[in-house]
């Protein structure tokens, strides 16, 4: 085996491995019903990186010369992950979330390219390999067009407005989960800015085929990595029972009930969460106890996360404030700052989550009562 085989070789093993990682985190997605209806737009995510990836494979080996059929086959689906992303974001811990038919605009240019492309998958074998061949010795001297650049890279521009636009989103709503969130869009504004950059470049400087796929790949490679640790949960793979989870821990029965009551004597006697900015070290040096322990006597003991018990409490402070004459004086949305809630979305979540009501309805409820 010579030197070209064996490192056509590795990046066919490296790409093959790629691939069935990322078809085993898109079964994960699938089966995690703790995503709800977002799942089923973060597993298109990830079906769209991995044929795309597929792809690569097909012209870093040289297989697209013996399954020309297969050129162009996958492109258009490309054009819809970046919407995909957007409404992952939207749906991401929002049980109300409903697709809108509004929101079928946002497939526009996947049907615009799904027709611009169906001509080619009607034409013959030679045909194909006239293309395919033309893409193996594409130059600049040879003439590489505005037309040529951007219908290679108009997908890559449209996933970057989108993961830009999810970003932007994710700063403006307080969503749950939006530092993973927001590291996402970041990952794939940057995997958009890369490909952009490496594509234009190897485009501008002839450099050959092989070269320009080997190296996109390679980027499109880490970020499913990435992709897929950040998403996956290891518990969705081996699921540990939660009664397991602190067998090792040194923490005694005696020891839990000593924090918990800790716990509840700062949270209510010194009212901590009406602070907006709590969070579980600033919890865990008002009670000088590890945050280790405070999360497993909170998971462990209490039932409950850190953000679900403090929202309780403010839950039941806003109800109270509600009832009482502080609303004639109060806005709605006043009342939920002052119990801790930094801004109306995550105050009227937490409302409906612990009382199955808005704001307004449990009013409305009261004074009908």
């Amino acid at each position: 085996m010579n030197s070209i085989e064996s490192f056509s070789f590795i990046v066919t093993f490296f790409l093959g491995g790629i691939i069935l990682i990322g078809i085993f985190i898109l079964s994960v997605v699938l089966r995690s019903s703790g995503l709800g209806f977002s799942r089923y737009f973060l597993a298109f995510i990830i079906f769209g990186l991995i044929q795309h990836l597929f792809t690569y494979l097909l012209f870093t080996t040289e297989l697209i010369k013996q399954w020309p059929h297969l050129f162009g086959l996958g492109y258009p689906l490309l054009f819809l992950v970046g919407p995909a992303f957007y409404f992952f974001v939207r749906s991401y811990g929002d049980s109300s979330f409903r697709f809108k038919p509004v929101y079928l605009i946002h497939i526009l240019p996947f049907l615009i390219m799904f027709v611009f492309y169906l001509p080619l998958h009607f034409q013959g074998i030679e045909e194909k390999q006239k293309l395919i061949d033309y893409y193996y010795n594409i130059l600049p001297q040879g003439g590489v067009s505005f037309t040529d650049w951007f219908l290679a890279s108009l997908y890559m521009l449209l996933l970057f407005a989108y993961a830009v636009g999810s970003f932007v989103y994710l700063h403006r709503k307080d969503k749950k989960n939006s530092i993973l969130l927001k590291r996402i869009s970041l990952l794939l504004i940057l995997l958009a800015f890369l490909d952009l950059l490496l594509q234009t470049g190897f485009l501008l400087s002839g450099a050959s085929a092989i070269t320009s796929e080997i190296v996109l790949s390679g980027v499109l490679s880490i970020s499913i990595l990435l992709l897929g640790y950040w998403i996956v949960d290891i518990k969705q793979v081996l699921p540990l029972g939660d009664k397991n989870k602190y067998r090792t821990s040194p923490l005694s029965d005696e020891q839990s009930r000593q924090i918990q009551k800790r716990i509840r004597n700062a949270i209510e006697g010194e009212e901590l969460y009406l602070n907006p900015n709590l969070k579980i070290g600033d919890l865990a040096k008002a009670i000088e106890t590890p945050s280790h322990h405070i999360s497993q006597v909170l998971n462990h003991s209490m039932q409950a996360g850190f953000y679900d018990i403090i929202n309780k409490y403010r839950v039941d402070r806003a109800r109270e404030l509600l009832c009482s004459a502080t609303l004639e004086k109060l806005s709605i949305q006043a009342i939920g700052e002052e119990c801790g809630f930094n801004n109306k979305a995550s105050f009227y979540r937490a409302f409906k989550k612990h009382t199955q009501m808005t704001p307004s309805e449990y009013i409305s409820k009261k004074h009908g009562n």
